[in-house]
């Protein structure tokens, strides 16, 4: 408390069990408290104190190591002016490793720079011993993910390396350090991103495809490449690749991540297939992994570095994900439905420009993208949502209900140039004459939808088409002029008017 109170405390490490071979013993270990007498450890129970463990080492700021080696050459044996001050409670000081505290680890805006940085373990001097102090390491600026990746990777070589019966020799641990945090910083962005995707309303922590990845067959796989040094490295044997050992330092990896971003799991990045027809998400969970897979050896490796899809779906289900944008609750699983975060700027202004008493058909409503900002903000009287990839059909459903709209929509779900003419048919003698407003929310184009829409616009009064499409920037206008033709044609082909 009063290292604290000086702010001479460094929070952002965890106090653990001091090691003798990075501490310097006082030769005047015995400090008096205000009372005069005597509990600390004479110099050579210090020594002996430190070795079997029983003395903590308390994370301190290099102005407090410092201070502390100032005020220990100008102190003499019958010098008190420290009495009642934090320095009578010390025996030794030093450098060594201490991990990242929790609430470090599990603050991402904590402002804070490598362990290898602010905990280096450096050669100390003693009189007796008259070793020189030198400094280990070089400063870097590592980022919050690369910290993290050494902090994995030191592990992996602390739990493993040969260790002596005072622990892991430092001298060796700190050129293993400095040689790794090298390697770290030279992984490119493609193997080791500088910043990672948090996603929906847990966190969810997203990692790129190529992020982390390890490829047996794969020589030129950085971050694969980097791990199988390491592991020649402690076994002293370039062909002594422990490769089970490797997907278990994959897996405390995206467990410190998680740490760091405050995440309850952590997917991999999938791409999503243009020919698939649904359009199906390729995201895949890292981590937790459940025990059915777990219990196997090799399926947990690959899953571990590759992900898995949960058998089941739903609000239950491992893959289940809820992302609120403008007060708008929507969930859906995220290993089997594609997820549009691009467009929420467009979703709220769609849902504003919706009338209270407007008809309203999104084409391609996917978990209800435009439905629910229609129904929630627009206030509109009734949307008709079509979908074809019955696990979005699902999800959206569940929106509906979720925000209390369902009353107000129906959902088609099939091809919607086939439900809408079997829809036509039914409503042209029922309560309204086709729909006020259309959304064709689809990428890259939605021109295979163009002719039906524009049949399912209100007769009497006419109505709104919302056309999306990939367009580069400097052809917006030709593309503008382009659209509006295209519609006019359809309709003359079809003897609407427009």
């Amino acid at each position: 408390s009063r290292l604290e109170t000086e702010s001479l405390l460094d929070k952002r490490f965890r106090m653990i069990p001091s090691a003798s071979d990075a501490t310097v013993v006082l030769e005047n270990s015995t400090h008096h408290h205000n009372d005069g007498e005597s509990d600390l450890p004479t110099e050579g129970s210090a020594v002996d104190a430190i070795a079997s463990g029983k003395c903590i080492a308390v994370p301190v700021t290099d102005e407090c190591i410092g201070g502390f080696e100032t005020y220990i050459k100008e102190s003499s044996k019958a010098d008190t002016s420290g009495q009642g001050s934090w320095k009578t409670y010390a025996i030794a000081f030093g450098r060594q490793l201490c991990p990242f505290s929790t609430s470090a680890l599990g603050n991402q805006n904590h402002a804070r720079t490598s362990r290898l940085v602010q905990q280096t373990c450096e050669g100390m001097r003693t009189e007796k011993s008259k070793c020189n102090y030198q400094t280990a390491t070089k400063t870097t600026n590592l980022t919050n993910i690369q910290c993290v990746v050494v902090e994995t990777l030191v592990d992996y070589y602390t739990e493993n390396t040969k260790q002596s019966d005072n622990g892991v020799d430092q001298e060796e641990l700190v050129s293993f350090q400095a040689m790794l945090e090298t390697s770290v910083l030279s992984l490119s962005n493609k193997a080791c991103p500088k910043k990672l995707e948090v996603m929906g309303d847990d966190r969810t922590l997203v990692v790129p495809s190529t992020a982390f990845l390890l490829q047996e067959n794969e020589p030129t796989n950085e971050f694969h490449q980097l791990l199988i040094n390491i592991s020649s490295q402690i076994h002293n044997s370039p062909d002594k690749i422990d490769h089970p050992t490797m997907y278990k330092v994959q897996e405390k990896l995206w467990i410190n991540l998680a740490s760091l971003y405050q995440s309850p799991r952590v997917v991999r990045r999938g791409d999503i297939d243009p020919e698939s027809g649904v359009r199906e998400s390729g995201h895949r969970i890292l981590w937790p992994l459940p025990v059915s897979i777990t219990s196997s050896s090799n399926t947990a490796s690959q899953c571990t570095n590759h992900g898995y899809i949960p058998q089941s779906t739903g609000p239950d289900s491992s893959g289940w994900i809820t992302v609120t944008e403008h007060k708008i609750s929507q969930s859906f699983d995220l290993t089997r439905v594609m997820f549009s975060r691009g467009n929420v700027t467009e979703k709220k202004r769609f849902g504003l420009l919706v009338q209270p008493d407007e008809y309203v058909l999104d084409m391609y409503a996917g978990i209800g993208y435009y439905t629910l900002p229609a129904l929630i903000h627009g206030r509109a009287r009734h949307v008709t949502a079509c979908e074809w990839n019955p696990n979005a059909v699902f999800a959206l459903r569940h929106n509906l209900k979720a925000n209390r709209v369902d009353g107000r929509a129906t959902v088609l779900e099939g091809d919607c140039r086939l439900t809408l003419r079997a829809l036509m048919a039914n409503i042209i003698d029922g309560n309204h004459h086709y729909f006020d407003r259309i959304s064709l929310g689809l990428l890259p184009s939605s021109e295979g939808g163009w002719p039906i829409a524009i049949e399912c616009l209100n007769r009497d009064k006419g109505g709104w088409l919302h056309v999306h499409g990939n367009v580069a920037s400097t052809e917006r206008q030709q593309w503008a002029h382009w659209l509006c033709r295209s519609l006019v044609c359809i309709s003359k082909k079809n003897e609407y008017s427009i």
